[in-house]
């Protein structure tokens, strides 16, 4: 029964704290009483037997504390802050052993090309140099089409009118410059048609001789890139005056403290969203600083919504122009999964949602998910949900969406969530309670193509 007691003791007073909002700190320890109870009191930073402490569960199961902390955090300004809503509510957010994160991003050679330097007609070559604007998408063996260049018929002299001219890269020369053999042009593979500046190129299959037994070896290596943990910080204090003295407002230390969580996810959530990445010494303390880069610059794709009315003076988005926008938004190397989310400014989002359409495939009901609240464009290609940015206006950018497949965001923190709570008074310092708050973290996308920016057409 005795020790039924002190289970039950230690129990509750962990219950406690975690439904006051409160939180045991590393060098805070639960003692069972003799009655049944259990008494917490501050550590002396040394390890105490038999007493359970944040630091030994936190050792034991590293998310443990995270999962609750981001549980409350994530219900204050859920709506104004939605980068760092989601990046906690996804399953995404994983402890670093670094402030200095190495992350990987696995592109892939792109299809879709075009040439660099115009080529003139030939009769009596059997190859040419191409020059690309990408080189890598094409290589040894690979089979290329010129989009809009009409091949030969297999006497070699008949043009073969709508069908496109076709050649196999055979070798690459000291330029770079991937040699061509044609293979739908004159006679006996002899000749070809002139080329601009400008044309697609489309990458084909890959065509081997009678005896090749090898071809060029596909290589596709993960790139690695850095990310820096920003250590962010905000302060809430309240003097013994302002304690014992009567309010006007039912205002208290623990609206104190839900402000300064608002206030501080705000400036977290600009940070994430268009940062600098950085590492410096601070000027006057001379101690090192990091700073985290904005997922804003990560992004590989731009893409213009909608088109500009000379008559109406203002930019219109039909079903259409949508459609249009998921095609490149879901398509090409590395465009990710079928479902994106989009941070408006509100021009932006003013301009989606005059949209009128009768596609109820397009425009669909509103969506919920993480907490947030989304309106939903869906085509054949994909899906996209979309919501009102805050941060987007304050950053000069209401005419924007942010847009982001949330498989490849990635939250990383190097020390989580924590309340700490001082007592300036007892430190001779000044007669006020204070509790400051501090996250070590950071936010980055990977692959760069599954993310785009949206943004209004001009005149």
């Amino acid at each position: 029964m005795k020790n039924f007691k002190l289970l039950f003791g230690l129990l509750m007073s962990l219950a406690s704290v975690i439904v006051g909002g409160g939180f045991i700190m590393a060098d805070t320890v639960i003692t069972p009483l003799p009655g049944g109870g259990t008494s917490m009191t501050a550590g002396t930073g040394e390890a105490t037997e038999g007493v359970f402490s944040k630091g030994e569960g936190e050792g034991a199961s590293p998310d443990l504390y995270m999962a609750d902390v981001d549980a409350r955090v994530t219900k204050i300004s859920q709506m104004r802050t939605p980068i760092d809503q989601i990046s906690r509510k996804s399953g995404r957010s994983t402890k670093c052993e670094s402030l200095e994160v190495k992350y990987y991003s696995v592109g892939n050679r792109p299809i879709k090309g075009e040439v660099k330097t115009a080529l003139l007609v030939s009769t009596t070559a059997d190859r040419f140099a191409l020059e690309l604007v990408d080189s890598s998408m094409l290589d040894v063996q690979d089979t290329v089409r010129f989009v809009g260049i009409n091949g030969f018929k297999e006497d070699g002299v008949t043009v073969d009118t709508g069908v496109d001219f076709i050649a196999l890269v055979i070798s690459i020369d000291s330029n770079g410059y991937r040699v061509c053999q044609p293979i739908n042009g004159g006679a006996n593979n002899v000749g070809y048609p002139a080329i601009a500046a400008g044309t697609t190129v489309i990458r084909m299959g890959r065509a081997g001789a009678e005896f090749d037994v090898q071809t060029s070896v596909f290589s596709n290596t993960p790139t690695p890139d850095t990310q820096y943990c920003q250590k962010f910080m905000m302060q809430v204090e309240e003097s013994t005056w302002a304690k014992m003295s009567k309010k006007e407002a039912d205002w208290g230390f623990s609206d104190l403290e839900r402000d300064g969580i608002e206030t501080l996810k705000l400036g977290m959530e600009g940070s994430f969203m268009f940062g600098s990445k950085r590492k410096f010494r601070h000027a006057i303390s001379k101690q090192l600083v990091y700073t985290t880069g904005g997922i804003y610059w990560m992004v590989g794709k731009n893409i213009t919504l909608g088109t500009w009315d000379d008559t109406a003076g203002k930019v219109i988005i039909t079903d259409d122009n949508l459609v249009d926008v998921t095609k490149d938004l879901f398509t090409g190397p590395g465009a990710g999964n079928r479902m994106k989310v989009g941070f408006a400014g509100k021009d932006a989002l003013a301009a989606l949602s005059k949209v009128k359409s009768d596609n109820k495939r397009i425009d669909r009901p509103n969506v919920e998910v993480w907490d947030l609240k989304f309106k939903s464009f869906e085509s054949e290609f994909g899906e996209m949900l979309i919501m009102y940015s805050e941060m987007m206006d304050l950053q000069g950018k209401s005419d924007e969406v942010l847009v982001i497949d949330p498989e490849y965001m990635t939250k990383r923190y190097f020390k989580g969530w924590t309340r700490e709570n001082y007592n300036f008074k007892e430190l001779a310092i000044r007669d006020t309670q204070a509790v400051v708050l501090s996250e070590e973290s950071c936010i980055y996308l990977a692959n760069p193509n599954a993310h785009a920016i949206l943004k209004l057409a001009t005149a």
